[in-house]
């Protein structure tokens, strides 16, 4: 089975990613626990977790997060709630 390939919505979430952590490690905040990254995408999330799962195309960016993730330290990935982040969607739409 090999990579699946990206939609826009899933290639603008994986961004998405990738700037709140570069956001996350500017402020300097130091954690004594978890990062919890909340992603609002299934098949991000599937992508974050397992890395076969990933399309070529996104491999750069998913590069970039990992190395992200290795300077934050302990990180949990999260499925954001389905209706909990309609802003957001509402304001992707427009």
């Amino acid at each position: 089975m090999g990579p699946i390939s990206a939609n826009d919505a899933d290639s603008a979430e994986a961004g998405a990613v990738l700037i709140a952590l570069d956001l996350f490690l500017s402020t300097g905040w130091k954690i004594n626990g978890y990062l919890i990254v909340e992603i609002g995408l299934k098949m991000v999330y599937n992508w974050c977790l397992n890395k076969d799962m990933r399309p070529w195309s996104l491999q750069t960016t998913f590069s970039d997060i990992e190395s992200k993730i290795e300077q934050v330290g302990s990180k949990v990935f999260s499925m954001a709630y389905q209706k909990g982040n309609e802003m957001a969607s509402t304001l992707a739409v427009v």
